[in-house]
């Protein structure tokens, strides 16, 4: 009788536990249902039921819970999906939103991974491709006033390009203020009336861009005009030492250059060069563009051709050497250089190295031969002394050519012992 006494106590003891426990349950289970977690709801509402299967509705609401989150995984899936998809469209705003409302279900993980690393990461790319497009337009826009001679609009767009072209910019504004200090210096000589050292100061701008604002060429011809106006330079002779006035033998290199050469038609090979673009032959074109050169130094549509080519070279790494189209300028330069018309010749020279011409070494030869010859007309005088040096890298830059053998017979002995000693 005792013993059943005691047993009773404690079951009436426990009686109010496990009903406080199935209330708890229940009303925390409305609780999170108010507050829209479905997936909370249904647990405590099952949890209760499991308590007591018959307690108030909580197993009908397990059911109806269990169904509802069966429901909203499905949306959460769809959600993730339609996220995935905004992602890969690059519409990351769109993405976001969709991601964020992932918040329960199986995708819930990789929703918040792309919320917290892969979002912001694309978003930093696509700023920065946008940032990149962005100077390259603005590079072409700099490229495009540098060839018109707008230097001004150059300098403002070559000055705001940071990013993969700042390198490239770099190059044209250090071109364009070596221009502008040259032709600046050849001014204050020619005001002086120092007429020869505002040539080769012309001469220096000419070698950045031959056609550059002020036509540096037409000065250096006025500044030779007036040098001989007042004096007569002795010119360099095949015997040594130079006679005044007894210039070079007229022959040619044979071989070197083909000199007879039918006028250049200008619009026809403009035409020509477009079409080898257009077949992606860029030697062909490079070669053509030069051709029109030789006829026509200011010709704006071979100048942006070669200058758009060469970038298309070095955007893909690649070396390109203008085709025998190009020998029409270096024949030019070769033959001025015999009518003494040293400055020109150095320009068009220049201009065939440039362009990628492909007879480098006897180019080269040429162009050191030029301003050694000037250096000697000069009387080798201190202020010319950098045209001895820029002789002698060309001699050195003419040996490097593998297979080149220089026209000794059709140059002064002096340049061909200068030549020599080169090393």
């Amino acid at each position: 009788m005792k013993r059943a006494l005691v047993t009773f106590a404690l079951i009436a003891a426990a009686i109010p536990a496990f009903a406080s426990k199935k209330d708890d349950l229940y009303k925390a289970a409305q609780a999170a249902a108010g507050q829209g977690n479905v997936a909370e709801a249904a647990r405590l509402y099952c949890a209760a039921a499991q308590e007591d299967a018959t307690y108030k509705d909580a197993q009908q609401n397990c059911n109806i819970m269990a169904q509802e989150v069966a429901r909203e995984n499905r949306r959460n899936d769809d959600r993730f999906a339609d996220g995935v998809k905004a992602f890969n469209s690059a519409d990351f705003d769109t993405a976001e939103q969709k991601f964020k409302n992932v918040k329960s279900g199986p995708h819930m993980a990789d929703a918040q991974a792309y919320l917290s690393t892969r979002i912001p990461q694309a978003k930093a790319a696509a700023a920065s491709a946008s940032n990149e497009s962005a100077m390259s337009a603005k590079f072409d826009q700099g490229v495009a006033a540098y060839q018109r001679n707008d230097f001004n609009s150059a300098k403002s767009a070559f000055n705001g390009i940071s990013g993969k072209r700042q390198g490239d910019a770099q190059t044209y504004l250090q071109k364009i203020r070596n221009y502008e200090q040259a032709f600046a210096e050849g001014d204050s000589l020619a005001n002086a009336k120092n007429y020869k050292g505002a040539a080769n100061s012309y001469t220096e701008a000419a070698s950045v861009k031959g056609d550059g604002p002020g036509d540096p060429r037409s000065r250096i011809n006025q500044m030779n005009q007036l040098a001989q106006a007042g004096s007569n330079p002795a010119v360099v002779a095949h015997n040594n030492p130079p006679v005044a006035n007894n210039p070079p033998p007229v022959s040619r290199p044979i071989a070197a250059v083909v000199e007879s050469r039918p006028k250049v038609d200008v619009s026809s090979t403009l035409r020509d060069a477009e079409a080898a673009r257009r077949k992606r032959d860029a030697s062909k074109a490079m070669g053509l563009y030069q051709k029109v050169l030789s006829a026509d130094s200011s010709n704006a549509a071979a100048r942006n051709g070669l200058a758009e080519l060469k970038q298309e070279a070095e955007a893909s790494n690649k070396t390109i050497v203008a085709g025998s189209e190009a020998d029409f300028m270096l024949a030019k330069g070769i033959n001025e250089f015999y009518r003494q018309e040293f400055e020109s010749a150095e320009t068009h020279i220049r201009d065939y190295l440039d362009g990628a011409g492909s007879k480098a070494g006897l180019a080269n030869f040429y162009l050191g031969a030029s301003k050694l010859t000037r250096y000697i007309l000069g009387g080798q005088q201190q202020d010319d002394h950098k045209l001895l040096v820029q002789a002698e890298d060309n001699f050195r830059n003419a040996k490097k050519v593998e297979g080149f053998a220089p026209p000794e017979k059709f140059v002064s002995p002096k340049i061909v012992k200068k030549y020599q000693e080169t090393s």
